[in-house]
């Protein structure tokens, strides 16, 4: 693949044809309708009214937020929702892992933006990526080029058999299933052109039960594509939103954020909630339902692909297109409606301050980010990690400097990495 840099992090580059994308004569005023064009770190937008003419000056339409949150966006039918989370768990391939690690690797599914939903959840997908595109301008992206990468996480922290680490209270604490830091990137992309780290305009989270560690997402954005030695990373992180799992709750934030779930810090709202007897816990829902839907527009994730025809037919939720009953059934009913919320307006989140500890720092983690050994630096005490993790159900937190750190170690060889 050919390459060549723009100002402003641009470049354009001509698509491997791995998606059986339609090949057309480029326009001789600027890239064809299959050249992709960057801008930072994005596929670029094309300005409205032109025929591929890339937006590569002047404020974007989206993403509108660095980070959005809203609980009870999307309103589950009850007598489908545990058909729904048994869809996720039939397509559930993250566990895939070498034993040990963090959920850092599995299949992502593509459903393009012009195709029809099969099955409930690709229905829900399909949801999400038109609610987040509606206030676009028609032309500033191509439905034949652009679709919703998407896949589910599914983590039962009663049935894994997991090592006990140490608090530091002294006592044993169970360790939650974890979703280590990461950047979403089309990293097959990465793989056939060295150095380019190609995100969604969008990543997305949709909460499917009340349990687990939050989401933590960082401010940290990917390095540019000239800093080949990763430095930037080592800049500092100045804010972190937290985001605890509930039915419906629905996330949103920019596709170039550090992300993941780091639970052995900060923790689920159940270690806040006193000492009940062990037997009253174990009745507790102890399984993290979500779905993960990433944006794209004007580009195909390389190596993520359609779900397959024979899993789509196991999926036990019932699914009609809306506006049609083709079964011919009066009774059926929706298995999820999308609440009346505006997308566009900042939520109203709490906010508090985390600043490092001098005496006892919480630990660090070995990470690979962008082909390299990093590690992440936890500075506050863990007690405070905990607290801050318990103070509500979202929250944006104000980091002092030093508080959360990386520090870019030796390259590695080309991996996978990301998940949530």
């Amino acid at each position: 693949m050919s390459s060549k840099e723009l100002s402003n992090e641009e470049s354009v580059a001509k698509k491997p044809n791995s998606n059986s994308e339609p090949e057309e004569k480029e326009d001789e005023n600027g890239p064809g309708e299959t050249d992709l064009v960057m801008r930072d770190g994005f596929p670029a937008l094309r300005i409205p009214g032109t025929k591929w003419k890339p937006m590569v000056d002047g404020e974007e339409p989206i993403p509108r937020h660095q980070f959005w949150a809203g609980d009870d966006v999307i309103q589950f039918n009850p007598i489908h929702l545990e058909t729904i989370r048994e869809d996720c768990k039939t397509v559930f391939t993250a566990r895939d892992k070498p034993d040990g690690q963090a959920y850092s690797a599995g299949q992502t599914f593509f459903l393009p933006a012009k195709m029809k939903p099969r099955c409930a959840l690709e229905g829900l997908v399909k949801e999400i990526f038109n609610k987040h595109t509606a206030h676009l301008e028609k032309g500033t992206f191509s439905f034949e080029h652009s679709g919703a990468e998407w896949w589910t996480l599914v983590m039962d922290s009663e049935k894994d058999e997991k090592p006990q680490s140490t608090g530091d209270d002294g006592e044993d604490e169970d360790e939650e299933d974890e979703v280590g830091l990461h950047f979403d990137a089309d990293y097959e992309l990465e793989e056939q052109a060295s150095n380019i780290l190609l995100h969604p305009r969008l990543a997305t989270v949709t909460y499917i039960s009340n349990y687990g560690a939050p989401t933590v997402v960082l401010s940290q954005r990917s390095p540019p594509i000239d800093d080949v030695k990763k430095t930037t990373l080592e800049k500092g992180i100045e804010k972190a939103w937290l985001s605890h799992p509930k039915v419906g709750k629905h996330i949103a934030f920019d596709g170039r954020l550090l992300h993941g779930a780091p639970a052995l810090y900060f923790p689920s709202r159940k270690h806040s909630e006193g000492d009940e007897p062990k037997a009253k816990r174990q009745k507790v829902e102890t399984v993290r339902y979500t779905l993960l839907v990433n944006i794209w527009l004007n580009h195909w994730v390389l190596d993520a692909a359609l779900l397959d025809e024979e899993v789509c037919s196991q999926l036990k939720t019932p699914w009609e297109e809306t506006g049609g009953n083709l079964k011919g059934d009066d009774t059926y009913k929706p298995p999820f409606v999308w609440n009346n919320v505006d997308l566009g307006q900042a939520p109203t989140i709490e906010k508090q301050k985390l600043a490092p500890s001098t005496v006892d720092p919480a630990g660090e983690d070995e990470i690979a980010l962008c082909n390299y050994n990093v590690t992440v630096k936890y500075n506050p005490a863990m007690a405070e990690c905990h607290v801050a993790s318990a103070l509500a159900p979202t929250s944006e937190l104000e980091l002092a400097k030093g508080t959360i750190t990386l520090h870019v170690g030796e390259e590695l060889p080309s991996d996978d990495e990301g998940d949530e």
